[in-house]
């Protein structure tokens, strides 16, 4: 009776732990990456009854959505039920950074998130780039290839993986650098003293 009494025990934990974790839409990651970064001729729109992605949805009449389709570019994140992972350590910018790279290949598995923290308080300025990659998703008006300056604030990134299907590897480099002012004040009390 009592290893009866264990079955049902286990299989009510294990189905309310599947109600409260809702499965990650991967399709729904990539709709908003790429709905947010296509052009004013091209959207994408998804579907959450279908779990489904479609480009230029507003050319199929007959395409129907029990939910409505969304366009990708007005889905939240949290819409998208990423799994949260951990992100490689907070990169602290100091003087010894400055104009020194430390690069990291990374993999995000496929649903997944993380939060990429960058500390500039100490040396003012931190840099960090997300490359060799073209569906990486960055929260925010970040672009892939692009520098993202922080000063003399910590922030976090939210990355999330936004490829078709499968695991998705990318390249961070980060690296500390000297603000404008500092490094003009540098450079004329050098000058002042030849």
């Amino acid at each position: 009776m009592n290893k009866l009494l264990s079955v049902f025990v286990l299989l009510g934990f294990t189905f309310v732990k599947a109600q409260e974790e809702p499965e990650a839409m991967p399709d729904c990651l990539y709709c908003k990456r790429m709905d947010e970064n296509s052009g004013f001729l091209v959207s994408y729109s998804f579907c959450q009854a279908e779990k489904t992605c479609l480009k230029d949805a507003w050319n199929y009449i007959n395409r129907d959505c029990t939910t409505d389709w969304v366009k990708g570019s007005k889905i939240k994140l949290q819409d998208c039920n990423p799994n949260t992972i951990n992100c490689p350590d907070e990169f602290v910018s100091t003087a010894e950074k400055y104009g020194t790279y430390e690069n990291a290949t990374w993999t995000l598995p496929e649903g997944a998130m993380c939060d990429i923290k960058v500390d500039a308080r100490n040396s003012k300025v931190a840099r960090v780039i997300f490359d060799e990659t073209s569906y990486l998703g960055i929260e925010g008006k970040y672009k892939i290839g692009e520098v993202i300056t922080i000063e003399n604030e910590r922030k976090t990134i939210k990355i999330y993986n936004a490829a078709p299907s499968g695991a998705l590897t990318f390249l961070i480099s980060f690296s500390g650098a000297a603000h404008l002012a500092t490094a003009v004040a540098s450079a004329l009390l050098v000058a002042a003293s030849l």
